[in-house]
Order: C-alpha cells, then structure tokens, then sequence
C-alpha cells in the first residue's frame, strides 16, 4: 500500500470508530466506487448499517448496472460496469427511474428484469429504500421491484 492511503485509512478508521453508521451518497459511480474499495470502506464499517442512495447505493451490490431508456445518443441498453462492494447480493438497484426508464412499458421492465435475473433488479427513487439483511434484500419502501413478467410492485417484502 502507498503510504498516503494507509494514512488516511488510518484517519477515516478514526473518524469512523464513535459513529453507529456510514452513510454513503451518490455521485460518480464508477469514481465512488474507485475510493471505496481504495480507502476499504467496507472493513472499515465493520458491523454498523450503511445508509447510502443512487450512485452510493449502486456500488454496495455485487454489480454496478449503467442503465437509461433515453439516452441522448445511443442505444437504450443496460450494462455492467464492474463488481460492487457486494454487500447486497442478487439485487440491481436503478436509481432516479422516472428520469432514465419506462417503468409504464411492461416490455421493457420485462426486458430489464430478465437481463440481470436471477438478481432482483429495483428502482430506487427519491426517498425510497431497501432493507438488506445478512446480505439480502428483505424489503423495500417505496421501491419499485421489477418483475420478469414485466409488471412493477411497489412496496414489497421477502
């Protein structure tokens, strides 16, 4: 390791050490998740919840997917970017979905869900959340779930 990052690991495990949750906002996914794993927040938060939202929530999961059904230049398809943190398994989370998808067209929510399926593929928008316990999604509110069939269910719980 450099020495400049175990210095600041080493000042980020202090900041970290009196608090009872990390909270981890959104931004440039693919940059966010870049210092995560450089500074291993996911060590560093040890047991405490993480509370995190869009690009932040994104990189918890064991795959990042770039999604938008109208990009300005392009073809509408999803994608992996790379390997999340993996701290919430078999779950996709879509945030900001009334800007970047039509979650009115069941065959596209169709399409979606079996791309990534086994994994739960979630629409994640303002002010919604997801429980995840031991690694798995066990509820969400005001989440939208998207189903292989191509049908959205708000509000769910395993």
């Amino acid at each position: 390791e450099r020495p400049i990052v175990v210095r600041h690991v080493a000042q980020l495990r202090a900041k970290i050490e009196p608090t009872d949750a990390i909270v981890i906002a959104g931004g440039h996914v693919a940059v966010l998740l870049n210092r995560l794993r450089l500074f291993g927040i996911a060590e560093l938060a040890g047991p405490r919840p993480i509370i995190a939202w869009s690009a932040g929530a994104m990189a918890l999961t064991d795959r990042v997917v770039l999604f938008h059904e109208d990009p300005p230049h392009g073809q509408a398809i999803s994608e992996v970017l790379e390997c999340g943190l993996g701290l919430a398994h078999d779950l996709v989370v879509l945030p900001e979905p009334r800007l970047r998808l039509h979650l009115d067209d069941p065959t596209r929510v169709s399409e979606l869900a079996q791309r990534y399926a086994p994994a739960t593929s979630v629409a994640l928008d303002h002010g919604a959340q997801i429980w995840v316990k031991d690694g798995k999604a066990v509820r969400g509110v005001n989440a939208q779930r998207l189903d292989p069939s191509g049908s959205v269910e708000a509000g769910w719980s395993s």
